[in-house]
């Protein structure tokens, strides 16, 4: 009975694990694309979550409309396979506060 419970446990682990790789997989990487593959990826899809990094990610827009009606659109530069600063699209950000 507890061989059983051992192996139901190293199934259910290695299961999250692959689960969890496959994930990571799916998002596209600014890094493996060129400037012009990356700026195409974000207008054909008009809002698009993107890694730029091994940890670090980013919803990028192509125009307000597919922001939150709070939030503004503020320019976004992202590294690609041949432009360290490529400028990809906006990304979406709070509408600032002004006190009067």
């Amino acid at each position: 009975m507890q061989t059983v419970l051992i192996l139901l446990t190293a199934g259910i682990i290695a299961s999250s694990l692959l689960a969890t790789s496959a994930n990571a997989q799916g998002r596209p990487d600014t890094r493996d694309m060129t400037c012009e593959q990356a700026k195409q990826l974000v207008r054909t899809n008009e809002g698009i979550v993107l890694s730029t990094s091994p940890r670090t990610y980013e919803r990028y827009v192509s125009h307000v409309q597919y922001c939150q009606h709070n939030e503004v659109v503020r320019r976004e530069w992202v590294p690609t396979k041949d432009n360290s600063k490529c400028q990809i699209g906006f990304r979406c950000i709070p509408r600032p506060r002004f006190n009067d």
